[in-house]
């Protein structure tokens, strides 16, 4: 190589290095964009539970306009699993647990009192399973929390006999959590109380017939004496 060449090889090597700079800062700018527009996209992104407790994502322009949704949604969620109950021990231990994670002290000692009375070795003895149905939600701003929730319903007892239907009404308040798969929401419900509960129907179940039942009991004792 002669002695006016390189002069012409740096030049080009200097030429190499500015295009080989300008592609890696163009890349680095494209790769910082498309995280923080990922990142937009995972704020912006809302997790909903289908009728068969799937975890599904959904998106939404400003997750903000979908809070009360969510807040409502949180609320339903939190009553079926803590009025929908059948006869397995197994069944209501699972509903009560993710109740209490979905909310605060209030839940828990709710569920403690009941369970001390005997109230869920009750069902499962007896064969009875409870409902709930929910009329509305309403939810409202909270100075001290982020939503203030009432929530209006009917639950059900549902024995071999009987069906006795109750009015439910509830009160809490909704602070914003992580969300994860047990909260897709991202909510706690604080301060959960029974505002008022009342017994508003008794249905006799058909095809149940006392007086066969004790004749049969009857029978049964008369045979084994």
């Amino acid at each position: 190589m002669g002695t006016n060449d390189i002069p012409a090889t740096f030049k080009l090597v200097k030429f190499i290095m500015v295009c080989v700079t300008v592609a890696v800062t163009g890349l680095t700018v494209w790769v910082l964009k498309a995280t923080f527009d990922s990142a937009d996209e995972e704020r912006n992104s809302i997790y909903v539970v289908d009728s068969r407790n799937t975890l599904k994502l959904a998106l939404a322009e400003n997750v903000s306009v979908n809070r009360v949704a969510e807040a409502e949604a949180h609320v339903k969620r939190l009553h079926e699993l803590l009025f929908i109950l059948s006869p397995d021990i197994e069944f209501i231990k699972k509903n009560v647990s993710v109740a209490e994670y979905l909310a605060g002290s209030d839940v828990k000692n709710y569920c403690n009192s009941l369970s001390e009375r005997g109230f869920y070795n009750s069902l499962v003895a007896n064969g009875v399973s409870t409902e709930f149905l929910c009329d509305s939600i309403d939810v409202r701003k909270s100075d001290r929390y982020e939503f203030k929730v009432t929530l209006y319903g009917k639950t059900s007892m549902v024995s071999s006999d009987k069906i006795v239907f109750k009015s439910l009404v509830t009160e809490c308040y909704l602070e914003s959590c992580v969300r994860d798969e047990l909260d897709p929401q991202g909510f706690v419900a604080q301060g959960w109380r029974i505002v008022r509960e009342e017994e508003i129907g008794v249905v006799e179940r058909k095809g149940y017939a006392p007086e066969i039942a004790q004749e049969q009991e009857s029978d049964t004792t008369m045979s084994n004496e």
